[in-house]
This record gives C-alpha cells, sequence and structure tokens, in this order.
C-alpha cells in the first residue's frame, strides 16, 4: 500500500465520518488492508457468494447489480473513488443476491471482515467509524427510496448527473437507465428534452 492511497482512505473517511485516525491507527489499517486489482468486467464478488471481504475504491469504478428470472439486470448501486465496496453484504451476513463488477481497471485497498473486526475491537475511533459507515448506509438506502417515492426519472437523472458529472462519460447508458428505474428509451428521451431546453 502507497502512502498515497493511504492518505486517500483516511482524507475520505474524515469527510465522511468527520472522524480523524491518530498516525498508529493509520498504521492498523497499513497493516490489515493490502492492494487489490481488478481488471475490467472482474468481480469483486458474485450472486451466491458468502461476502467476506470489504475494500476501498482508490481508481476506478464498479457497479452492483442484480439479475432475475429472465435474465434482467437491475443496477443497484455505483462505487466511485472513495467508495466502500462490499460493506451491506458484510452486514446482512448471507450468500449475496447481486454481483459487484467492475466497469473499468480498479486498485482497492482490501481486507477480510474477520480482520476488519479484530482490528476495530482494539481500536475505539474504528469502532465510532463503523457506526457512521452504517449511518451512510442507512441514509443512502432512505435517498434512494425517497427519489424513487417523490421524484420524476427526469429529476433523479438530473441530481444523478449533478453528482457525477462525468457519469455519462464512464458509465454505459443501459445502466445508468437501469439504475434510474426506466428503460435505456426513456432516458435517451430525457437527454434529448434537457438538451433541447439548454440549447
Amino acid at each position: 500500500m502507497t502512502i498515497k492511497d493511504l492518505d486517500f482512505i483516511f482524507d475520505h473517511l474524515e469527510k465522511l465520518t468527520h472522524i480523524k485516525c491518530t498516525e498508529q491507527e493509520k498504521k492498523d489499517v497499513a497493516d490489515h488492508f493490502k492492494p487489490h486489482k481488478l481488471k475490467k468486467n472482474d468481480f469483486f464478488l458474485k450472486e451466491g457468494e458468502q461476502p467476506s471481504r470489504l475494500a476501498f475504491t482508490v481508481s476506478g469504478l464498479l457497479r452492483s447489480y442484480y439479475i432475475n428470472k429472465l435474465g434482467d439486470d437491475f443496477t443497484k448501486k455505483f462505487y466511485f473513488e472513495g467508495s466502500i465496496v462490499g460493506y451491506s453484504a458484510l452486514i446482512v451476513n448471507q450468500k449475496a443476491s447481486y454481483y459487484i463488477e467492475a466497469l473499468e481497471n480498479c486498485t482497492l485497498l482490501s481486507t477480510t471482515y474477520s480482520s476488519f473486526q479484530k482490528m476495530s475491537q482494539h481500536n475505539p475511533t474504528w469502532i465510532n467509524i463503523i457506526k457512521e459507515l452504517q449511518d451512510q448506509t442507512i441514509i443512502y438506502k432512505e435517498n434512494r427510496e425517497s427519489s424513487f417515492l417523490l421524484e420524476d426519472a427526469t429529476q433523479r437523472y438530473i441530481h444523478l448527473t449533478q453528482t457525477h458529472p462525468d457519469i455519462e462519460q464512464r458509465i454505459k447508458q443501459k445502466y445508468i437507465a437501469s439504475y434510474l428505474g426506466i428503460s435505456a428509451v426513456s432516458l435517451s428521451r430525457i437527454r434529448n428534452k434537457l438538451r433541447t431546453l439548454h440549447m
């Protein structure tokens, strides 16, 4: 693990949780987290597997998705740089019902859940970080649920592109449409409509 990668993790965690780690706590992370490379289209997790690892995304982009009995896939979440991958799957402690796939070549910093727990048990700061991460997971789910209940597809699309301005350069339209809960054709219409309005 490089110093740059380590600093990236702690900068992101501090922004996310507002908790600052000591140098010793940073050393504990360096001892437990190891580099994990994924090539485009590689899987971090597959449906039916028992989750055992979590990771921080240093570079690259991943997508989690479900596949139904008809073979249709539904995007659950995108993992951009700074995202924590696989954490919610570990909390449930069941075999995965979805896939996590790399959409780009990725560099992750990964550890086993058991190693993460051991590190946390001896480190009060990490207990607080875990609580904050759990809170962030709940907030993300609440926001996503409310967006489907209170916003139309155009509003969801606008919010997504505002949050991630480069998303259309990095992610296929069909995956964006799936995440928004609409068809690729509907997304194309929304994009054309917005483009016309801004001309």
